[in-house]
């Protein structure tokens, strides 16, 4: 936490002396008055000396700050100033900066702020900030979607770090035989870099067709989503498919006439990233990693289904993308062939921190394998319910008995099931 950086606090302020602060914001001055007064009210005055750092690299980013006087430096930024566009230090009253409290997930800092001089500023509670304006409707999601965005261009920047989804109000409509049935709606949800991501939920909420959308497979009715700040899928154009997402599907992908290593290599020797000889060591080394030695001659025939899964991971790692993709992947193997599968993605996605979006009916296996699970509704799709996973990584079997883990697996029962019993009253059908 900060606190073990703080010097002291300031007198409290008025609520109408905080609103004026924070209407110096560029990014607030046009909030609605009730908004920042709210904001207001959970706002407070800190107070720093110099040399002070109000939050360090790595730190939880639970608060951001407006300045109202004194100059913050991010030294990160400032020893590679001409690697940045973004600013090196904040010294305007007003400047918001520790963007990363307004994120979902719990990230983590990835600059610091040292203060240059005695500064003040105002601290604001991300957490209470994003619920504040989910209140608020339209006007308070954009302000949120805004921030977000500048976020990701910061991270991006500053950590080079590729692979945010930002999936925003996005609701799709089928028409199946006449009868529109809506899948999606105003569903909103950001994945960051780096980030392991389960969705679970009844069957037909529209787990598949979020995932479908992201990968620029299916068009949607309204809403919008981007990668990395850029859109690839919004109403009226077509969506935008790219080796930049890889989607590894229930029923497997691999080609049969083809051998474990032409299936591995295809990809990066075509796009011209690497070499053939290259390209086959690194899959080896990928290989070797999940206890898939030697098998490169063999036909994808000659493989169990929990062994072709771990080479499409690979593969899938092979291509490099920013994002994969996972649809129920482990779906119909025995359960011992899962949990060494599952054990296979862990190791794989520790040794990469891709993004990772995976969807699962299996409620341990979610919990097992992500940082945070997001619970949808039944049909129509939104997320319900955000079950954030911290438990450490590496991670093994023994914590399928750990009583923390066990608390988790209630949580997302009771949450799933509600939704399970509104889906089967409706009469759902597996749609999406």
């Amino acid at each position: 936490m900060n606190n073990r950086m703080i010097s002291g606090f300031e007198p409290q302020f008025s609520v109408e002396e905080k609103i004026v602060a924070l209407r110096r914001c560029s990014f607030l001055k046009e909030a609605p008055l009730k908004l920042l007064a709210a904001s207001a009210e959970i706002s407070f005055e800190r107070s720093f000396e110099r040399g002070d750092f109000i939050y360090a690299k790595g730190d939880r980013a639970d608060r951001f700050y407006v300045l109202l006087d004194g100059k913050v430096g991010h030294p990160e930024v400032q020893a590679a100033e001409e690697q940045f566009s973004i600013a090196t230090e904040v010294q305007v009253p007003g400047q918001l900066f520790g963007y990363a409290a307004l994120v979902q997930g719990m990230p983590k800092r990835v600059i610091s702020a040292r203060c240059e001089r005695a500064t003040k500023v105002l601290a604001i509670d991300g957490t209470k900030f994003q619920l504040l304006c989910r209140q608020y409707g339209r006007e308070g999601y954009q302000l949120l979607q805004h921030l977000t965005s500048t976020f990701a261009a910061h991270e991006l920047a500053v950590a080079n770090r590729c692979g945010w989804v930002s999936i925003r109000n996005a609701q799709k409509v089928y028409d199946p035989f006449g009868r529109a049935v809506v899948a999606l709606d105003d569903c909103s949800v950001e994945i960051r870099p780096g980030e392991f991501c389960a969705i679970v939920g009844p069957s037909g909420c529209g787990k598949s067709t979020l995932l479908n959308a992201i990968a620029g497979f299916d068009t949607l009715t309204d809403g919008i989503v981007y990668l990395d700040g850029n859109w690839i899928n919004r109403p009226g154009r077509t969506p935008k498919p790219g080796p930049d997402r890889i989607v590894v599907f229930q029923n497997g992908a691999l080609f049969p006439w083809a051998t474990i290593k032409e299936n591995l290599i295809r990809g990066p020797v075509a796009q011209h990233r690497m070499s053939p000889q290259a390209a086959l060591a690194r899959a080896r080394e990928l290989l070797a990693q999940v206890g898939l030695s030697g098998i490169e001659g063999l036909y994808p025939g000659a493989l169990s289904s929990g062994m072709c899964r771990r080479v499409e991971i690979i593969r899938a790692l092979l291509n490099d993308p920013r994002v994969i993709l996972l649809d129920e992947p482990f779906r119909g193997l025995d359960a011992l062939t899962r949990t060494v599968t599952q054990n296979a993605l862990l190791e794989l996605f520790d040794l990469s921190l891709k993004t990772i979006l995976f969807i699962t009916h299996d409620l341990e296996e979610a919990i097992y394998l992500a940082d945070r699970v997001l619970v949808m509704t039944a049909r129509p799709g939104q997320i319900k319910q955000t079950i954030f996973v911290n438990l450490p990584r590496p991670r093994n079997t023994a914590l399928f008995s750990a009583p923390e883990f066990l608390t988790l697996k209630d949580e997302a029962i009771e949450a799933v099931h509600e939704e399970a019993i509104k889906a089967f009253a409706a009469g759902d059908r597996e749609l999406a």
